[in-house]
């Protein structure tokens, strides 16, 4: 049932202004850890800047970055995964991680990023991650919010606002995920739930907006020494204001000893390490070379957000700068053929400086079960792949719209190794800069998630960019 955010902020003790931000970046910096974010999906940057991303994670790649970075992320793509493989990658991480830490001499902490509408390997990869390091004695502290998404936890209810009202996750079509379905928007219940019923609800501790808003960081530090370890915790936000207090207590418990683990959205990133907002990134940040070819938007997204952004940015486009792929061509024998025929028609089109777009149909092919559904969307992902392959002409910019789509087009595609966030052209939607290894190095590559954004985002990114 949808409640109203007025009536509950109207409910609430008034919110504690002090810039726990800036705070938080000292305490981040004084408890000396590097904070490595273990993203299943290349959106989980979108609210961070001049942060390193690494699509590789052997222990050579990691001493590198252990000794050159605060934080980095690791891009393991397992939402797009099977919980079997998804376990085995994060395995190989924590082994590495581990090795790492212990040639360099330097301690860290793990944040398992995942989707703030509840869509992901959960509580797998935390698990595998807290196991496999040794953390036998971590809290494992849920923070799913993400305010660039409007998406917040209240009453440890987790809710996706859209105007005024509230409406919990699981009556809004991501619950319905064909890879990730859930049924409970609280989130003790969705652990329980997700855990097949071995966390069950009532163990899980949570800390309400009340507790936050009315008691100092050093009382909040000291309940969170209080959770016994193995236990799983629950923090409500709403705003900003809330979460660098929270994870100011956090780093406070942190400090004093306290293991702990951290499943969360894109949010807690920036917060728990202290970073200064930054505005958004304006068409002279992004286009700085000149480049007289057209720019290329690829959309590979399925869910209903973003066929309704489709349609509005297709407004942009006419018929020779449309090109729809065929789902059922590409899972046919004549495939190749196919998308040669595609690949000349975008290389024509960004030669002589035409924008265009390109998007997979909309009919949803699913299989008969999870695992053979993933492996139709893999091989629809592999077709986008083999169309970048496939360029001979650099784009202005390319958009990659979805998260599967954007991690494959970057690592697959674009051969992506190491390329940094340089900040958001939008709220929730990053810009990489692509590495001197890629296929076009330094070409501007804005990851634009599937669930972020009004129907009229794309399109307003689009025309920014042209």
């Amino acid at each position: 049932m949808n409640v109203s955010l007025l009536d509950i902020l109207n409910k609430l003790p008034e919110e504690d202004k002090t810039n726990f931000r800036s705070l938080n970046k000292s305490l981040f910096k004084a408890n000396n850890k590097v904070c490595i974010v273990v993203d299943d999906d290349p959106t989980g940057n979108q609210t961070v800047y001049d942060i390193p991303l690494l699509t590789n994670w052997d222990v050579k790649t990691l001493v590198s970055e252990f000794n050159q970075s605060s934080t980095f992320f690791l891009l393991t793509n397992s939402r797009s995964l099977s919980a079997v493989e998804t376990s085995g990658i994060y395995n190989e991480i924590a082994q590495n991680i581990y090795q790492a830490s212990k040639i360099t001499g330097k301690n860290y902490s793990i944040v398992s990023r995942s989707d703030s509408t509840l869509r992901g390997h959960f509580p797998l990869e935390p698990k595998t991650l807290k196991e496999t390091l040794g953390l036998d004695e971590a809290i494992t502290v849920f923070i799913p919010v993400m305010f660039e998404g409007k998406r917040v936890t209240v009453n440890d209810t987790h809710y996706i606002q859209e105007e005024d009202d509230l409406i919990p996750v699981n009556e809004t079509p991501f619950a319905q995920d064909h890879s990730f379905k859930y049924s409970k928007a609280n989130l003790k219940e969705y652990i329980e739930e997700k855990s097949g019923g071995v966390i069950k609800s009532t163990e899980v501790f949570s800390i309400s907006l009340d507790t936050i808003r009315q008691s100092n960081t050093d009382v909040l530090s000291e309940n969170i020494l209080k959770i016994p370890a193995g236990s799983y915790c629950i923090f409500n936000s709403v705003n900003y204001s809330d979460l660098d207090k929270v994870t100011n207590a956090l780093l406070g418990a942190e400090k004093l000893g306290k293991q702990i683990i951290y499943r969360t959205s894109s949010s807690f990133v920036p917060s728990y390490i202290g970073l200064k907002p930054k505005g958004l990134l304006n068409q002279d940040d992004l286009l700085k070379e000149s480049n007289p070819h057209g720019g290329l938007t690829i959309v590979g997204s399925y869910i209903k957000k973003s066929s309704e952004q489709l349609q509005e940015a297709l407004k942009l486009f006419d018929a020779t700068t449309t090109l729809e792929v065929n789902v059922e061509q590409v899972l046919s024998s004549n495939s190749k053929t196919y998308l040669t025929t595609v690949i000349n028609q975008i290389d024509s089109n960004l030669k002589i400086g035409k924008n265009t777009i390109v998007f997979t149909s909309r009919k949803l092919v699913t299989g008969a079960d999870t695992s053979s559904t993933i492996n139709i969307a893999s091989t629809i992902s592999n077709a986008l792949v083999g169309i970048v392959n496939g360029l001979s002409v650099r784009p202005k910019y390319l958009i990659a719209k979805g998260g599967i789509t954007s991690h494959d087009l970057a690592i697959k595609g674009l051969e992506m190794r190491r390329s940094k966030v340089i900040g958001q052209i939008q709220p929730g939607i990053p810009v990489w800069k692509m590495g001197s290894e890629t296929k076009f190095p330094t070409l501007p590559y804005i990851v634009f998630p599937g669930n972020v954004g009004t129907t009229k985002t794309l399109k307003e990114v689009i025309t920014k960019l042209s």
